[in-house]
């Protein structure tokens, strides 16, 4: 039989429903699909192909899957000083950001994101529903090559003086009015670029706005996707708010279901725990976005128990400035090694475990896991093929923990996504990525320039600590 694609003699982690590795393994794409996946010397006498990939030896797995993202904020990356408090973030930097930002600087900041996330392994996105202009961020995604799933703009229709912006929805027809319009995009069963419901969060919608973006999420057969519970003063306010633990309430109203996604949920109660488990809710953890602003969601966060539980947890890398790199290794690395600390146990997590989450875990949050999240027939042929001309891959023993403790993307050497090789040899196969760079750095001076608002480091005071160290 022909097929366009063949990946040869890769140690293929498959991640399907028996979890198989295949030390010398193959897989053959016709097309966007997957048509089998089985030992070398097997697939290459029963497959002629017009391309063979010979992986030689290296990892080869399913494309990771980033499940709470913000895009566009890539076009600002850095600009928030380690020095300036929390408290002052939004007023200061974030929402002159927001007020000023055009569509264009958009774009080259969803651009840089996803020219990062393929070099680094990542083959889609679930936006976190905040590029002013969500077609910005779907046409980046196109031109990159990259799987994503787009979300309508910071939906929401109880304004707090810190979430409100120019562009922001000011009441619920507002809000009702934006709600779901992505969902256009899910028309084309073969598209790229999908659609899912997106909210705010953080207690800024109404009980109406929330039952009708559920509402329509279930209609569509899509994720409804929110930042939830991201520090104490989030799970307050909310708490304050609904008279109950906030996940009791959207249980209470019919939201908390398997099609919900929540970002960060960093702080849950006993009582919210049990429910999430008992609806299938999805929970997308950025273990590195807690652990850079101290709100201590890898010490006091339940993710990896309620993986443990049973849960569906899939990983995040949040935005430049709340993480400030695309890489969902560096995420599961750090998932690791923090839940292992947090319970004081060496085997709480292992590489295996975080593995899942920024696959298999990943495709269901995003609400593919009909297409993605594993190497087996049927799928989409979204494969990251690694190399073994790097020392962190060294000696051969356990992939698996060399690549998360280890190499992570660093070793990341060929990307396809849906069938097509997008980035080969460690080199983008259609951009010009040298010129594009060149581009997003220009843009984004000239929005720093008229946000007039950015503190340069090195003359913000130092806090603490002598000037000069013997």
């Amino acid at each position: 039989m022909n097929v366009d694609l063949l990946v040869r003699h890769g140690h293929v982690i498959t991640m399907d429903d028996e979890r198989r590795t295949l030390a010398d393994g193959a897989i053959a794409v016709v097309g966007r699909r997957i048509v089998e996946v089985g030992d070398d010397s097997t697939m290459a006498a029963r497959y002629a192909a017009d391309r063979t990939i010979d992986a030689a030896g290296a990892p080869v797995h399913p494309g990771l899957v980033d499940c709470h993202l913000h895009a566009s904020f890539h076009i600002f990356r850095g600009a928030v000083p380690d020095q300036v408090s929390e408290a002052e973030v939004f007023d200061a930097i974030e929402r002159v950001y927001y007020d000023t930002v055009t569509d264009e600087e958009e774009y080259l900041g969803s651009l840089l994101a996803s020219i990062e996330m393929i070099r680094n392994g990542t083959t889609c996105f679930l936006e976190a529903g905040t590029v002013l202009a969500p077609s910005a961020a779907a046409e980046a995604a196109q031109t990159v090559g990259i799987r994503a799933v787009i979300g309508d703009a910071r939906v929401l229709d109880v304004p707090k003086p810190s979430r409100l912006i120019r562009r922001s929805p000011r009441n619920l027809d507002e809000a009702m009015a934006r709600l779901g319009g992505e969902l256009r995009r899910n028309a084309d069963p073969e598209a790229l670029v999908t659609g899912h419901v997106a909210l705010l969060g953080f207690g800024t919608a109404s009980d109406r706005l929330m039952v009708e973006a559920k509402r329509q999420a279930d209609a569509a057969g899509a994720v409804l996707n929110m930042h939830h519970a991201y520090g104490t003063a989030d799970t307050a306010a909310d708490r304050e708010r609904y008279r109950a633990d906030p996940l009791v309430h959207l249980a209470e109203i019919g939201v908390l279901d398997r099609n919900l996604t929540l970002g960060h949920a960093n702080h849950l109660t006993d009582r919210e725990c049990d429910l999430l488990l008992e609806s299938g809710t999805s929970v997308a953890w950025a273990p590195a976005a807690s652990m850079m602003w101290g709100h201590g969601g890898t010490i006091h966060g339940r993710h990896a128990e309620l993986w443990h539980r049973g849960a569906n947890i899939a990983l995040g890398s949040d935005s430049g400035n709340w993480s400030n790199d695309f890489d969902l290794f560096h995420q599961a690395n750090l998932a690791v090694l923090t839940a292992r600390e947090a319970h004081q146990d060496r085997t709480y997590l292992i590489a295996e475990d975080v593995l899942e989450m920024a696959t298999r875990g990943g495709a269901r949050a995003a609400g593919l896991q009909d297409r993605i999240g594993s190497i087996e027939a049927g799928k989409r042929a979204d494969l990251v093929i690694h190399t073994l001309n790097r020392p962190e891959l060294m000696p051969t023993t356990d992939m698996a923990r060399n690549l998360v403790y280890a190499a992570r993307s660093k070793s990341v050497h060929t990307v396809i996504v849906d069938g097509v090789v997008v980035l080969e040899a460690g080199a983008f196969v259609a951009l010009d990525e040298a010129r594009l760079l060149a581009q997003i750095n220009e843009g984004s001076r000239a929005l720093f320039a008229r946000m007039g608002k950015i503190v340069e480091p090195n003359r913000v005071p130092r806090r603490r600590g002598p000037a000069v160290r013997n």
